[in-house]
């Protein structure tokens, strides 16, 4: 017995350090899980914060071209924004524009779908009027016959103005603000309350500055 005995005391004298181990390192895994998890957790949390806080700003940006909208009775307002997409065989980019923002009036299509990833070289006239004549309101009638003339026509708009959006730096172009009015009665209706073409663009330029500035603290967050 005494030998069974002692067999018995040594195997478990040379087991007890690795069972010790085998501890630890089960001890050391759940640790490190728990940790793991942790993060996990604390990284949802910043990721659901950056989140909120992005639904947040566009929210903002939205309330404030409805705001516009109501306040100039127009049928449309549309913030697009340019970007690239895409090069040309000599490696030049392709600039382009989108509508990353719309509110409209109820019974007024959308146009959201159909404005995005368009090449700027299209719509020249357009470049051209954000350039001489910004805020004012313009008669689609008396523009040349063009690409930006037949598109403006088909989306059934009589009236529209053009805002340019800048990035901080007051050069680099960052998009532009679109107000479209598709009533003539509507449009009129606004000379006819006391507020002329002056004033209206008066508001549209002050709405855009502050559009424009929201767009800004956006892009450099």
């Amino acid at each position: 017995m005494s030998s069974i005995s002692q067999i018995y005391t040594s195997i478990k004298d040379a087991i007890q350090p690795a069972g010790e181990i085998i501890g630890l390192l089960i001890c050391g895994i759940v640790i490190g899980i728990i940790g793991g998890i942790k993060k996990k957790k604390l990284s949802f949390k910043k990721i659901f914060a950056k989140d909120q806080n992005f639904v947040r700003k566009h929210t903002q940006i939205h309330e404030l071209l409805t705001e516009l909208r109501l306040i100039t009775r127009s049928s449309r307002s549309l913030i697009f924004q340019l970007h690239n997409g895409g090069s040309f065989k000599d490696g030049s980019s392709m600039n382009r524009f989108s509508v990353t923002h719309e509110s409209i009036s109820p019974g007024i299509q959308s146009m959201i779908l159909e404005s995005q990833d368009v090449l700027v070289t299209r719509y020249m006239e357009l470049i051209r009027l954000l350039k001489s004549s910004p805020h004012k309101i313009i008669s689609v009638e008396s523009l040349p016959e063009s690409s930006l003339q037949s598109g403006l026509m088909i989306n059934n708009v009589m009236f529209f103005s053009v805002s340019p959006l800048r990035c901080v730096d007051s050069l680099i172009p960052l998009g532009f603000i679109c107000c479209h009015w598709c009533s003539k009665e509507e449009f009129f209706g606004i000379s006819e309350e006391g507020i002329d073409e002056n004033v209206l663009s008066g508001v549209i330029e002050t709405a855009t500055k502050t559009i424009n500035t929201h767009m800004q603290h956006i892009g450099n967050h």
